[in-house]
């Protein structure tokens, strides 16, 4: 059965092209998204080996902490290290990220998506980060040193003026010297700047401190003896790893990592073979119809209903098997240009040759095989039902299955839906995000099921303005002919337009909200100041800013990462007279006086979250340690102030950097703000060229941007789900030509010509176009509009429905309708009559 599943195949290929196709392309994308995440892995899961310290001694601080604002400790912790019995040697370390390299032209190195990094010279080179190239280590803050690659970059050589922007001021100081990459943590192939120890304490922290001791044990000493040694010398303040297990945490954390990542890709995978079962199912639907006499003759001659069964799911393995491994050998394409890219463009990240596992192999190929075979198995269990005396009539049929199942499990499925929608808007917030969510998928999958049963009246409600003449009443009658192939076929594309409409919808509301938000939010400082592509930034601009001529005041904003209870928070540290000025705040209770007296405000969705009110007390968890905060205000939801609200010196006191992440700038009576802006610019472009000075429609710009980002890396991935959903209509339509060759030649005979017909087939294509793109933006829309409502409060407080951007998504689908027919309609239109007449 397997051999004449195969033979069947290369007999018929042309009817699988597309089959395969959407196989690979679904393959292909798991296929790269696992070697490139295992190739990277991989290659610093080596490095992590090769470049541990015997031990290693960092704080334990309350909440995890990122390298931009690392938790730190004193270098008495060093010396009682150095003590423990065992230890040879303990070099303390420092590692901060949020450094920024300015090239010759006083550009900001670009670092593509990497950050770059800070770190202190260690006294012991065995257990340093890094190691020396060429040079002498630099000794105060005129000098400094750059890792090889990044000084080949920019073209910096020894004894050249280095410009560097770290997160407490600009410096430029001599390049002395010349490092190796870092090989392992988080710094592994960044860019990379170093200054002696005393130094970088100051530039890279404000403060003396460091970020980690490395130490080295004695010849002969058992290293779990010496960590358990220091660990008790130095109590619960601080965490002890051997070598073993710094790198399996840091291989776990590689895991998370690149797994997130990789999970992110595999979604859209799932997504595209979701979409491409549906091309799989009409293919073979439509394949054993056209077969059903061959089939039932294979009956007569003596196979069983399991073999005629087989041989069809054999045809599917064989499908799934040649678009698996053209899936993969794509796969391997795609991540090997992905690796060349990182390495064009002199990255330096760790690498090896490309990790292409047994288990990728393995799952690209179950995977492959399995969606195909699944998809397959409803024609080949009604091919098994065919009787062997049906190979002695001219008209066999393939025995339908009823649609009572279909209907009952539909039917749930809408009840489900809509008490998942009715809980979800009552609940709103996240919790009812998802529920609406889970209700839309749903409601998409009880579509799926219900859709036979409607689909023919939908196609002629849609196709009702096209009129009445011939080509287009035959296109719409050969839609409305078999629905449950329509509506398969439609099916696919109205998942993606739904996703493509909501994610519209969505996008434009988060747009809208941004604006509303900032304009509401904002209200008497004409400028603001931020940082691109670092959060923060030194005092010394707020200090520059406030004595430009015409600027009346500066507002500072410092945040950092803490933690009530399981919940991450962000701690915004101002004066009380920001909320009185630059930002516009509305109180539910309480005001601003009480951050004077070290109390907190909250807006209210984060309230309703913790679960607190006025008066009541928080435990909130920062790098240094646990702080109980006593509530003293509620604050109507404000995007400006969207965390928990202290003042300056209680935000210093909780162990906030001395760094700002936003300045608030009112202009002086008198003065035009631009005349203002261009003046600071002026004053801060020499030592931090990539602050940004901007006015309220600027700044909202600005804040739209990552938006804008999401919208279109989403929107690229999702562009192949809509590819293979037309590969469905062109499939459909070209299988439909070989099903009804003989209506055509007749058709032709009695006086349609090649125009008429081809216009028949894009009737036909628009029909199951429109189907699809027109439920599709229904269920988009719906979807959308859900969740903005129940978001109001979490940042989505506008809705925004982009009927321009909608119409031409519906008018592009209908269009790529319009060329999925080209080729079916020429295959058709070259179809000689009379032999089209006499085929069966």
């Amino acid at each position: 059965m397997f051999k004449l599943g195969l033979r069947s195949v290369l007999a018929h290929r042309l009817r699988f092209v597309l089959c395969t196709l959407a196989v690979t392309l679904g393959v292909a994308f798991v296929g790269g998204a696992l070697i490139f995440t295992d190739t990277l892995s991989s290659a610093l899961k080596q490095n992590f080996a090769v470049s541990t310290a015997d031990i290693t001694v960092t704080p334990a601080a309350p909440i995890e902490t990122g390298t931009d604002r690392p938790a730190t400790f004193g270098s008495d912790v060093v010396d009682r290290v150095v003590t423990v019995p065992g230890v040879a040697d303990a070099t303390p370390q420092l590692l901060v990220s949020n450094v920024q390299i300015l090239d010759p032209d006083g550009k900001p190195l670009e670092t593509y998506g990497l950050s770059s990094f800070g770190v202190s010279w260690p006294r012991d080179a065995g257990n340093a980060l890094f190691k020396p190239v060429t040079g002498q280590r630099p000794v105060g803050d005129a000098q400094l040193a750059l890792d090889e690659s990044t000084a080949g970059r920019t073209g910096y050589a020894i004894g050249d003026q280095v410009r560097i922007v770290t997160p407490t001021r600009a410096v430029t100081a001599e390049l002395t010297a010349t490092t190796t990459p870092v090989q392992a943590g988080p710094a592994a192939g960044a860019p990379l700047v170093a200054f002696d120890s005393v130094t970088a304490q100051l530039l890279l922290l404000g403060k003396p401190g460091w970020t980690s001791i490395t130490v080295s044990v004695q010849p002969g000493a058992d290293p779990v003896a010496v960590r358990q040694a220091i660990a008790d010398t130095l109590g619960d303040s601080v965490r002890v790893r051997t070598a073993q297990q710094v790198t399996a945490e840091g291989e776990n954390d590689l895991d998370n990592t690149f797994g997130s990542f990789g999970t992110v890709l595999l979604l859209f995978a799932a997504l595209a073979l979701f979409i491409g079962t549906f091309l799989i199912v009409n293919t073979f639907s439509m394949v054993v119809a056209q077969r059903s006499r061959e089939l039932a003759m294979l009956r007569a001659i003596g196979a069983s209903r399991g073999q005629v069964t087989g041989t069809v799911l054999a045809e599917g393995a064989v499908i799934g098997f040649i678009g698996s491994t053209l899936g993969l050998l794509i796969g391997i394409g795609v991540a090997s240009g992905i690796r060349f890219a990182y390495e064009l463009l002199d990255l330096r990240i760790p690498s090896a040759g490309l990790e292409v596992s047994p288990a990728t192999i393995i799952a690209c190929y179950v995977i492959g095989i399995g969606v195909t075979v699944a998809a397959s198995a409803p024609a080949a269990r009604r091919a098994g039902k065919l009787a062997p005396v049906a190979a002695m009539r001219d008209d066999v049929q393939i025995p339908e299955r009823s649609l009572l199942r279909r209907v009952l499990t539909g039917g749930f499925m809408v009840l489900m839906a809509v008490v998942f929608y009715a809980i979800g808007v009552s609940t709103g917030s996240l919790p009812g995000a998802i529920l609406i969510s889970l209700g839309t998928g749903t409601a998409v999958l009880a579509i799926v099921l219900l859709s036979p049963l409607v689909s023919r009246y939908v196609v002629r409600v849609l196709m009702y303005p096209f009129g009445r003449q011939a080509p287009i009443t035959l296109g719409r009658r050969n839609a409305e002919r078999n629905p449950r192939r329509t509506s398969a076929t439609a099916s696919a594309l109205m998942i993606s337009v739904s996703l493509i409409s909501g994610l519209l919808v969505i996008g434009a509301s988060v747009k809208a909200s941004i604006d509303q938000g900032i304009t509401d939010a904002l209200g008497t400082a004409e400028l603001m100041i931020t940082n691109d592509g670092t959060p923060g930034f030194g005092a010394e601009v707020g200090d520059r800013t406030a004595d430009v001529p015409g600027v009346r005041s500066v507002h500072r904003v410092r945040e950092q990462d803490g933690q009530v209870g399981k919940a991450s928070v962000k701690v915004i540290g101002l004066d009380e007279a920001t909320l009185a000025g630059p930002v516009s705040t509305r109180f539910d209770a309480g005001s601003a006086a009480v951050l004077g007296s070290g109390q907190v405000l909250l807006p209210r969705n984060l309230a309703k979250l913790l679960e607190v009110g006025v008066g009541k007390s928080l435990d909130l968890k920062t790098a240094n340690g646990t702080h109980r905060l006593t509530v003293g205000g509620i604050l109507a939801p404000n995007r400006q102030v969207n965390g928990l609200v202290v003042s300056l010196p209680t935000y210093a006191t909780l162990g906030g950097p001395p760094s700002d992440n936003l300045l608030y700038v009112e202009v002086a009576d008198g003065n035009q703000v631009a005349q203002v802006r261009t003046a600071i610019l002026d004053r801060l472009r020499t030592g931090y060229p990539t602050i940004q000075v901007r006015d309220l429609d600027a700044y909202a710009a600005q804040a739209r941007e990552p938006v804008n980002g999401v919208l279109v890396a989403v929107g690229f991935l999702l562009a192949m789900a809509i590819l293979i959903a037309l590969l469905g209509i062109v499939n459909t339509l070209a299988l439909g030509v070989v099903e009804r060759t003989r209506e055509i030649g007749l058709l032709r005979s009695i006086g349609m010509d090649r125009p008429q017909l081809s216009r028949m087939l894009r009737v036909e294509s628009v029909a199951i176009t429109l189907v699809g793109a027109v439920v599709g933006l229904v269920i988009g829309v719906t979807f959308a509009v859900s969740i903005q409502s129940a978001m109001v409060d979490d940042g989505l407080a506008v809705r925004d429905i982009p009927v321009l951007q909608l119409v031409i998504t519906v008018a592009v689908a209908v269009g790529f309708g319009v060329l999925a027919a080209v080729w079916p309609a020429r295959r058709a239109a070259r179809l000689d009559v009379l032999r089209a007449i006499a085929s069966e």
